[in-house]
């Protein structure tokens, strides 16, 4: 479900909060599902439950969750929205880093090498 990298200088609630946006973006939770509850997921990720309520009050802040008193967390209907703003953000971002690299005067296999460790010492 959601990967924590334990050794990565990304906050783990950062992690948690990304792991979440990203099963809502590759479709395996969908607005009004509800989300696991903290426990549940401190247990799969192994680490405090404080960190996984952390990520939870930041996506509620941020209109991702929905949380419902005795019931727990839900899916947002405005989530999908957030999480394919996000995607596109992600691409503008590649898209400006790749740029740049090209108008340094680096060849492509060079950047495809860059890319392709990157993303090997991703989890």
């Amino acid at each position: 479900m959601i990967q924590i990298d334990q050794t990565s200088p990304i906050p783990i609630y950062d992690q948690i909060k990304a792991g979440l946006k990203g099963l809502v973006t590759k479709g395996l939770l969908r607005p009004g599902d509800q989300a696991p509850s903290i426990r549940s997921l401190a247990l799969e990720l192994k680490v405090n439950p404080n960190t996984v309520a952390r990520a939870f009050r930041e996506l509620s802040g941020e209109g991702f969750l929905e949380s419902r008193r005795g019931d727990g967390n839900y899916i947002s209907e405005a989530a999908l929205g957030q999480a394919k703003d996000g995607l596109a953000t992600v691409r503008q971002a590649l898209r400006h880093a790749l740029l740049g690299a090209r108008l340094a005067g680096l060849p492509w296999n060079d950047i495809e090498e860059v890319v392709g460790k990157t993303k090997e010492e991703q989890p």
